[in-house]
């Protein structure tokens, strides 16, 4: 290892959407802060890749900048209507009052990390291999380095090695969703300000959406519950494609499309607001604390409200100098009572 030991008082594993948003808020806390990923920016990240409108808010409540920053971002859409197409062929059109945006998530996570290096340590590259929580502070191994911090702030996704080690995180297929995309070209009829979703008769429940993410690439994908997947053995990207042909209008506006594009796919820890979201030096944010919205499987905009409060929490935790178990539970409590009645309309 390089050094025997590197400390932070707050290290932040993922520097996804949650990551980043955690260190923005922490900026001037006085804390000495430190991202760690296993990936190198910008790196893909699997996704539907639409922005909600919560994500402007958020940065707004940070530092307005931010928002002007992502406002003013050119690799993005602006959508402003979604279409909703039955199983029936019913069709729908609802306007949004407030603009939402489509953008690859390659380009708008490396956004967020970007607004964080400044007053953040980044470490990219490197794989947190082992947690291990001591009475006065936790201990992060990676091949390279030995961390050790205060707290540490799990942001790292459906697969996050924080929610597993220290909260015994363990999929529930009731509560857990899949989804496969890809992105393609040439497809006709794309409208702009426009996301389309369509509900299939054969793959039920679940839903194929369709989202323009620049002037030549649309994202692509079909999702649905995991239980559902596993009772009915369902193969995600043949009913991707499947699905484009049970829809006359969908397989006319493909015609010219190459459908050979690698189809990705990806898991969506969904939330029944009764997930464990900290523990003794440890709080869980986004995707890692199973934080998606069941109904709208939003994922983006409720990683970085958790992530502001989880910094808010840890800032109260060092004038405390407390990190035990009991008082992290103020941070569940506060991420359910803003994100709760949300969360539960399904």
């Amino acid at each position: 290892m390089k050094d025997s030991s590197l400390h932070f008082d707050v290290i932040i594993v993922g520097a996804g959407p949650a990551g980043s948003t955690c260190a923005l808020a922490l900026e001037h806390s006085g804390l000495k802060v430190a991202i760690i990923d296993k990936a190198v920016f910008p790196r893909d990240k699997i996704c539907g890749d639409a922005i909600p409108t919560r994500v402007i808010k958020e940065l707004k409540k940070i530092n307005r900048e931010y928002a002007e920053a992502l406002l003013h971002f050119e690799r993005k859409v602006t959508i402003n209507r979604t279409r909703i197409v039955t199983s029936s062929g019913k069709d729908f059109i609802f306007h949004w009052k407030n603009e939402t945006f489509n953008c690859m998530r390659k380009e708008f996570d490396n956004l967020l990390l970007n607004l964080a290096r400044t007053k953040t340590r980044i470490f990219e590259n490197t794989t947190v291999l082992s947690v291990s929580v001591k009475p006065d502070f936790v201990q992060l191994t990676t091949s390279t380095y030995r961390f050790t911090t205060s707290i540490v702030i799990g942001c790292d996704g459906a697969q996050s090695i924080i929610a597993k080690k220290q909260a015994g995180f363990m999929v529930d297929k009731k509560m857990y969703s899949a989804a496969v995309r890809t992105y393609l070209k040439d497809i006709t009829e794309i409208k702009s300000g426009l996301n389309e979703v369509f509900f299939s008769k054969k793959y039920m429940p679940g839903y194929f959406w369709l989202f323009p993410v620049n002037n030549e690439y649309c994202n692509i994908g079909f999702g649905m519950l995991s239980e559902t997947i596993s009772k009915k053995k369902i193969n995600l990207k043949k009913a991707l494609l499947e699905i484009i042909n049970e829809f006359p209008e969908l397989k006319m506006r493909f015609t010219k499309v190459n459908l050979n594009n690698p189809i990705e796919g990806f898991g969506l820890p969904l939330s029944n607001c009764t997930a464990a979201l900290s523990g003794n030096r440890f709080l869980l944010c986004g995707d890692a604390g199973s934080l998606i919205d069941p109904l709208s499987g939003d994922g983006i905009g409720n990683a970085m409200t958790s992530a502001r409060i989880a910094a808010n929490h840890v800032i109260h935790y060092f004038s405390e100098n407390c990190f035990d178990a009991a008082t992290n539970k103020d941070y569940d409590r506060a991420v359910y009572r803003e994100l709760g009645k949300e969360l539960r309309r399904n």
